[in-house]
């Protein structure tokens, strides 16, 4: 793993994100690699504003096979409106990048933001849709029944999630396999 610190972050960079990287890049052959390493620098990034606009450091950034991780022991102080804004920017830039790109006709750019954006809302793992239910269930719920609520609704949306991507491609992709077993390795507390 290579380190960096940059001023008071620091840069982690995984062997796995590279090695993940350079075997989606061989085997992409439409295109939409770039574009979706894009999208996931567009999305961490808006993290990155949105906690320095909410006065949040972020202690590091991870980036590993799996994808990128900011973490931060500041955002647990943050108020709750806070915490919302910080862990919706990412979804809201993606959604905002869509929606240029589709006025621009650059379909698949615009199709890789909205499912990078759309994607990170599912309440899974450690998704920003999962941390923005869990602030609510923390308010609404018992604390020892929220991890299990949050489990259900990641199982529920997988199987929603799979099925629209099947009814809209017609088949069952490979990065859709992958992307399910995923899933199933984050509901399942693994990773």
């Amino acid at each position: 793993m290579v380190e960096l610190k940059l001023k008071q972050t620091l840069i982690r960079l995984d062997f796995s994100f590279f090695a993940v990287v350079a075997l989606y890049l061989l085997l992409d052959e439409s295109g939409f690699g770039l574009a979706a390493l894009a999208a996931c620098f567009m999305h961490e990034t808006a993290h990155f504003i949105a906690m320095a606009l909410c006065g949040v450091r972020a202690d590091s950034l991870t980036l590993y096979g799996a994808g990128m991780r900011i973490t931060s022991g500041g955002l647990e102080r943050a108020k709750p409106f806070q915490k919302v804004v910080i862990l919706s920017a990412g979804v809201f830039v993606n959604l905002i990048a869509a929606a240029v790109f589709w006025s621009l006709e650059e379909f698949g750019a615009a199709a890789v933001n909205l499912f990078t954006g759309l994607f990170n809302l599912l309440p899974m793992g450690e998704l920003d849709g999962a941390q923005m239910l869990k602030m609510l269930f923390i308010r609404r719920c018992r604390a020892e029944r929220v991890d299990g609520y949050i489990k259900l609704a990641a199982c529920i949306s997988a199987a929603i999630t799979a099925g629209a991507v099947i009814f809209v491609c017609g088949e069952v992709p490979l990065t859709l396999v992958t992307t399910a077993v995923y899933i199933i390795i984050m509901c399942s507390g693994k990773i």
